[in-house]
């Protein structure tokens, strides 16, 4: 099994991690800190969330030219990248301060309406722990994107793994003694200390990277600066998607709305991130088919394909959802949650659109194309911004939902879509045949699941894990037998017969 494969094995398995994680983790966080200062952590997360963007996009571009060298063994320039990137992340690291300091003075004028003396004070607190959090993540940031470079992923992804299991231990450790918010924050902060360590000791012991500045490139700088400052435009705008919504809950409702908002933000995140898991891994493999002069038919088929497998198990979870996620939000989170269900549905829906398509976001980076999606996605956050703000104060969460779940179609959909078949000329109109077939499959099992859920009811944890049983089943079989072409077939079998032995 090559380190790709390793890397999309590890990666499921982390998401299945996190699922029992927080399944376990969220209900035990609410009991020891209760909804509010749960909600405060979740709102500071979401505001110092907005300085995790400001590696400004040069982890991607680390990544795509680093990745361009090692494919031509052109040594001098993978370490001339390196040594470029590094003045940069410096540069970067001195502004996060910076900012921090500003913003930390001015948090009390921000939060004075919706929040109490008392509640700010601890805001203070957990920003300045997460903001240090940030400024080590950032400034490691490099050699993140050079172990994924080399592939390494049993490595990277192990990385991840250990923080996942480790990460929830120790803070309910901690919680025994001092059930606060900001105890959550500085368990968080020192695990991330350690592992970010044992990055830079890994590139330099078994990588053997070498970082030396040789010559000034400028071609190579305006290429690097105009991927980087893409890749920042779209991810600030991931912000805005993903984590203002909270803040303007926060500052016109205050923390319970925003931990209501929060269950929410972490279910269509686990999403998000059983699509990432797969298309993750292959930006470096992409870059290498482009450098390497592909034809984009070739390209077009791994796009289809790599969507396929994401279509099926995304669709699995948004349909289960439908049918059956009022009762697994009342199971986990409890009472005064229920509104998150109507929340979720109105992201991950047309967020799905986005998702299966993300292998073209790698196509788009390893091109250099990647600017086309940072001016739609700036657009589409200044509409969802816009949008956002009223329909917040009049609908709350659902409103904020709404104005998110429109933009992404707008803009991932509707008009990526476009760009992806008149520019990159992947092959659209044969991606969304295949996607087509497989979503009639989708709304069958979602309308028999929907009337047999409704006729059995809710009754209990353990008739509500059967109905999660059957309804996988259901999915999994139909799927199978009607809408996997012989390839996936094949390999399901091999993976069947695998896991026989």
């Amino acid at each position: 099994m090559n380190e790709r494969k390793i890397g999309i094995f590890i990666s499921y398995m982390n998401i299945l991690f996190q699922t029992i994680i927080n399944f376990i983790y969220v209900p035990i966080l609410l009991y020891y800190i209760g909804k509010s200062e749960y909600g405060l952590y979740q709102l500071i997360g979401s505001f110092i969330a907005y300085f995790s963007i400001m590696d400004f996009g040069l982890t991607a571009a680390v990544v795509r030219f680093y990745t361009k060298y090692k494919a031509l063994n052109d040594k001098v320039n993978m370490e001339n990248v390196l040594a470029i990137s590094s003045r940069c992340y410096a540069v970067i690291t001195v502004i996060l301060f910076v900012i921090g300091y500003v913003c930390y003075l001015f948090m009390g004028d921000i939060f004075y309406n919706s929040m109490t003396s008392s509640e700010i004070s601890s805001a203070k607190d957990i920003f300045i722990l997460l903001l240090l959090n940030i400024v080590v993540t950032i400034s490691t940031m490099i050699f993140r994107a050079i172990i994924n470079a080399h592939e390494k992923f049993l490595f990277l992804k192990g990385i991840e793994t250990i923080q996942l299991i480790l990460q929830p231990i120790l803070v309910v450790a901690v919680l025994q003694e001092y059930p606060y918010a900001f105890s959550v924050a500085l368990v968080q902060t020192i695990l991330n200390i350690f592992l970010s360590i044992s990055r830079v000791v890994y590139c330099f012991r078994k990588l053997k990277i070498r970082i030396k500045y040789h010559y000034w490139d400028q071609k190579l700088f305006k290429e690097f600066k105009k991927l980087a400052l893409s890749v920042f435009a779209v991810t600030l705008i991931d912000q805005v998607f993903f984590k203002t919504n909270q803040i303007i809950l926060g500052i016109i409702s205050g923390t319970s709305a925003v931990a209501v908002y929060a269950i929410a933000s972490l279910i269509y995140m686990n999403y998000m991130a059983l699509s990432l898991a797969i298309s993750g891994v292959y930006l470096p493999h992409i870059t290498e088919m482009i450098a390497k002069r592909e034809s984009m038919k070739i390209i077009s088929d791994l796009f289809i394909k790599i969507g396929r497998w994401q279509y099926f198990l995304l669709a699995a979870i948004a349909s289960g959802f439908i049918i059956l996620g009022r009762q697994f939000i009342e199971i986990w989170a409890g009472n005064g949650f229920q509104e998150a269900y109507l929340i979720t549905l109105l992201i991950i829906i047309p967020f799905t659109v986005d998702l299966i398509q993300n292998i073209g976001l790698a196509v788009l980076q390893a091109q250099n194309k990647y600017d086309f999606r940072a001016k739609v996605y700036f657009c589409m956050g200044i509409f969802n911004l816009c949008l956002a703000i009223p329909l917040g104060l009049k609908y709350g969460g659902i409103g904020c939902a709404f104005a998110t779940g429109l933009s992404m179609f707008i803009g991932n959909g509707l008009i990526m879509n476009w760009y992806y078949l008149k520019i990159t000329k992947l092959d659209i109109v044969l991606f969304w045949k295949n996607i087509g077939r497989i979503t009639i499959g989708v709304i069958i099992i979602t309308i028999i699941g929907y009337v047999l859920n409704g006729i059995v009811g809710y009754k209990n944890i353990a008739i509500f894990v059967v109905k999660l049983l059957v309804y996988t089943l259901l999915y999994i079989s139909i799927m199978y037998k009607f809408f996997m072409n012989v390839e996936e077939k094949y390999k399901i079998k091999s993976l069947v017969l695998k896991f026989k032995r």
